[in-house]
């Protein structure tokens, strides 16, 4: 099992991939960009030719997430992967929880390990996956909206944007 959820996915779409390109970019603000009411455009992010890299544009839970693809004719390949920021902050708190229970270890206060073990674990089942798994859905059911997927099948054990 990985820290970090991830979700692989091969699609087919309606139209060509320069068709859904244009439409994506149409939904989406530049990265650089910086804009007071983010709820305009449905994601943020850089889009080159064939190879997209966006996020959900929603400012607290938009993060979480980030979309990244390559469209091919008909076909194309997205990744969705956890943000450097969440892992940033994920792993702060997992080191403060960590150095928590070798305080504990070392005083002797075996009582505190349990509750900070169980601390690691809320954070990374609870928030991380479950929050991973909800927005992940979201971004995809907006993708599929705005640039016509027509399949979407799971890819197992595939590397970075390799078919």
């Amino acid at each position: 099992m990985k820290i970090f959820p991830k979700k692989d996915y091969s699609i087919e779409l309606n139209n060509d991939s320069s068709l859904a390109i244009s439409e994506l970019k149409n939904q989406t603000l530049s990265k650089e960009q910086f804009v007071s009411d983010w709820n305009n455009q449905t994601f943020i992010g850089e889009i080159d030719k064939n190879i997209f890299e966006i996020k959900l544009s929603k400012k607290l839970y938009g993060e979480l997430c980030i979309l990244k693809g390559k469209l091919n004719n008909r076909k194309g390949i997205i990744e969705i992967r956890t943000s450097k920021v969440f892992k940033i902050i994920f792993l702060s708190f997992v080191s403060l929880a960590i150095s928590g229970i070798i305080a504990a270890i070392i005083q002797n206060k075996l009582n505190v390990i349990f509750p900070l073990f169980i601390t690691i674990l809320v954070m990374r089942f609870i928030f991380l996956e479950f929050g991973f798994r909800i927005i992940s859905k979201s971004g995809i059911n907006k993708l599929t909206e705005i640039i016509g997927i027509k399949e979407l099948k799971s890819r197992v054990g595939k590397g970075e944007l390799h078919p």
